[in-house]
């Protein structure tokens, strides 16, 4: 019996918060202010709920059929076309490069958690991927064997004791938690580059990150529709798998429930 992927949540519909929480650009300030009202008052209701709960379910149901048929019908198809057009290294030199522009502030994060070994990390990664790695391109720390890390305002959030609140999926953006929503929104007001630079260029780069790591696991989204019983609480359950795996730096990945019902496979006995 296979377990949830905690890389499904990295990808399946958006590329979700990971994605765009790294690379921000200022024309998704609109569209995250625009979920701020509405999570606020679900955070009033439901702020005593556990997390692993799904309250909002019927909402979250709808919203994620919305993401599903945006995915089929536009970001898919155009992912397929991005995967045949460029070979596997341009697009691992592309991801690398995005991840490498991203460093400084998962640096930020780690001391801001009160974690300066991890931040040394991420140091010593941001100075050898620019010197030996061509800007970014390659990754020769990884090469090495140096871990990476990834930190974001909502991980920084938890650290500092804010609950994650009910599962909630936003529309275009994925799944989600109230507590990753507003970090969500922390990271895109709250760096500084997308200020300097052209909309275009930021726009460009958030497009890029997203094909490029959508078509990266076209095969793996696609069988692990194809396997799961429900896509929806596959997903839910993998993101909110991967979410506290995270926020515990890769403690508690393993499920305490063992008789998990996501596989028809399940049913075959």
């Amino acid at each position: 019996m296979s377990a949830p992927d905690p890389d499904v949540e990295f990808v399946s519909s958006q590329v979700c918060r990971r994605l765009l929480g790294k690379v921000t650009l200022r024309g998704m300030r609109l569209a995250v202010s625009g979920f701020i009202a509405p999570v606020c008052l679900m955070i009033v209701s439901g702020c005593a709920t556990p997390p692993e709960s799904d309250p909002w379910e019927d909402f979250n149901r709808g919203t994620f059929a919305f993401n599903e048929a945006v995915d089929k019908y536009a970001f898919e198809p155009l992912a397929r076309g991005w995967d045949r057009l460029l070979p596997d290294f341009v697009e691992t030199g592309i991801g690398n490069l995005l991840d490498h522009v991203n460093r400084p502030f998962v640096l930020m994060h780690n001391l801001l958690q009160g974690k300066p070994a991890a931040a040394g990390v991420d140091l010593v990664r941001l100075v050898a991927n620019t010197i030996f790695g061509f800007g970014g391109v390659v990754d020769v720390a990884s090469m090495d064997g140096v871990p990476e890390n990834e930190e974001d305002w909502g991980q920084t959030l938890a650290v500092w004791g804010v609950e994650s609140g009910p599962y909630l999926e936003l529309p275009f953006f994925g799944p989600s938690t109230p507590r990753s929503a507003f970090g969500l929104a922390a990271d895109t007001f709250g760096a500084p580059y997308s200020y300097f630079i052209p909309f275009w260029s930021s726009a460009t780069m958030t497009g890029t990150r997203l094909l490029n790591t959508r078509a990266h696991y076209l095969d793996q989204i696609e069988q692990e529709r194809r396997d799961a019983f429900d896509w929806y609480v596959f997903r839910r359950d993998a993101y909110l798998q991967n979410l506290k795996s995270e926020v515990n730096d890769g403690a508690g990945l393993e499920s305490d429930d063992e008789d998990d019902l996501y596989y028809y496979d399940d049913f075959e006995d």
